[in-house]
């Protein structure tokens, strides 16, 4: 019988920046990337050759780097880059030596499994440039694997890092940032609303555009949405200060960010370089909630270090993110498929924790202070939402206690098709998502109140013998 646990190999994931020359998608391993900088807005200095695919030189740091142009040495698709794309060069490393590669474009970070990696030229030829590929899968394209030895020793085009060189030459040099290595740690740089952060790599799964929002929770609060990915529910985050990144328009891409077994989408501007930062380059803010310290880049930029192990402990909405058992893994089989409810949940917290189904929802927004007022003294509460005057109500409590919850958001139901304005529901917190057939539904007599549905999530100790609300027949009841 075969094992049905994963191999080793697949297991392992590397991380690969992805990069667009002409129509070729190229993947080069992150370790081998230094930085991706914006082309020079004078142009590469020009270097005298006969033919050749060196576009000329690039300042980085005070070292000269060639710059390698693959559309003039090997036969690539031809035409002009879209518009949309934003001409780099990449500064690639090996052995203490600096090439620059011209890209079309930055496409982001992406996780490759070793074990998805296909060998294409099984014959070792140092003239191949490309001997793998990454076949293309879930709406990726398919990768072509850099080798970037080879592309220096093609060339015959590198220039020597001070920093990896040694310390043989006593004539003075510009500084340099330290190699990768013990007391360094890569960071990718990100351009957040007007702010740049530094995330460590090994937190970063990929980069991608943002997904389309199934839930729009507001620019008030660090989760401004609700979103998925290749199945996967969870939270899109924007940490800047003033809320800068909580809109597709502001901020483009997401960085996903994996802790254990969760995830959420960092919300960025834009993806600017790779840099490693010594231990001793970086002062600590042991005080500050989001960061674990500041630094300086060689422009006097100021750089933000994100404590993503914080962030993860500040976003309690990222368990939504939780994969889904594969199907048919329960004993149980299709029975136990069958007995779990086929609708998502929404867990919410007013004077205790509810679960209500989500398909009558249509978003969650802050109560302005007005209405949070009229509430606590139970007057007529109403919100302005998208040209609609939308009233409030707060939820009739199983378990009322001592002191009511402050209610700080509204729950905004309405019937699927109804052009009739929402109604909000007002709770003082949002706790969870629960994906579809994650949940079993059961029910229970609480004396003269009646029966009570009761959810309980898979796995989930937290989420146990949650009442059932239905938020859409609660607004019908109570408008």
């Amino acid at each position: 019988m075969e094992n049905a646990s994963p191999s080793p190999a697949r297991s392992v994931v590397v991380p690969h920046v992805h990069v667009r020359v002409r129509g070729c998608a190229i993947a080069v391993a992150l370790d081998q990337v230094r930085q991706a900088l914006p082309l020079p807005p004078h142009g590469l200095a020009e270097l005298p050759r006969r033919s050749g695919g060196l576009l000329g030189m690039a300042d980085m740091d005070g070292a000269a780097v060639p710059v390698v142009a693959l559309e003039r040495w090997l036969p690539m698709q031809s035409g002009a880059p879209a518009s949309a794309d934003v001409p780099r060069v990449l500064v690639l490393e090996h052995a203490g030596r600096l090439v620059g590669l011209r890209v079309d474009a930055v496409q982001g970070v992406r996780a490759v499994a070793v074990a998805d990696i296909r060998t294409v030229h099984h014959t070792p030829d140092d003239n191949e440039l490309f001997e793998s590929v990454v076949p293309a899968a879930g709406g990726e394209p398919m990768l072509c694997l850099l080798e970037v030895p080879r592309l220096m020793r093609l060339s015959q085009a590198w220039c020597e890092d001070a920093a990896g060189a040694g310390a043989a030459s006593a004539a003075p040099s510009a500084p340099h940032r330290p190699p990768p290595g013990h007391g360094t740690q890569r960071h990718a740089v990100f351009r957040i609303g007007s702010e740049r952060w530094a995330v460590p790599v090994a937190a970063v799964q990929r980069v991608v555009p943002v997904p389309a929002a199934e839930l729009v929770l507001g620019r008030a609060e660090r989760i401004w949405a609700i979103s998925q990915w290749q199945g996967r529910k969870l939270p899109l985050v924007d940490i800047s200060q003033g809320r800068q990144a909580s809109n597709r328009e502001a901020a483009p891409w997401m960085a996903m960010l994996g802790q254990g077994a969760l995830v959420l989408g960092l919300t960025v501007s834009v993806c600017e370089q790779f840099v490693d930062l010594a231990d001793d380059a970086v002062a600590p803010t042991p005080n500050d909630p989001l960061t674990s310290g500041l630094a300086l880049l060689p422009d006097g930029c100021k750089l933000q270090i994100l404590d993503v192990a914080r962030l993860f402990g500040l976003t309690p909405g990222a368990s939504i993110s939780r994969a889904q058992p594969a199907a048919g893994s329960d004993r149980g089989g299709a029975a136990a498929q069958d007995a779990t409810e086929p609708v998502p949940y929404l867990v919410f917290d007013a004077d205790q924790r509810y679960a209500s189904p989500v398909g009558s929802v249509v978003g969650v927004v802050a109560l302005p202070p007005e209405a949070r007022d009229d509430l606590r003294s139970e007057r007529r509460a109403i919100l302005a939402w998208r040209g609609h005057t939308v009233p409030v109500v707060s939820l009739p409590a199983i378990a009322r206690s001592a002191a009511p919850p402050e209610p700080l958001l509204a729950v905004l139901v309405q019937t699927p098709g109804s052009a009739a304005a929402p109604t909000g529901i007002a709770i003082r917190s949002l706790c969870d998502w629960l994906p579809a057939h994650s949940v079993r539904r059961s029910g229970m007599r609480m004396g003269a109140m009646g029966e009570f549905g009761m959810i309980n999530a898979k796995g989930a100790i937290d989420h146990t013998n949650l009442v059932e609300v239905d938020l859409a027949q609660m607004a019908h009841l109570l408008g």
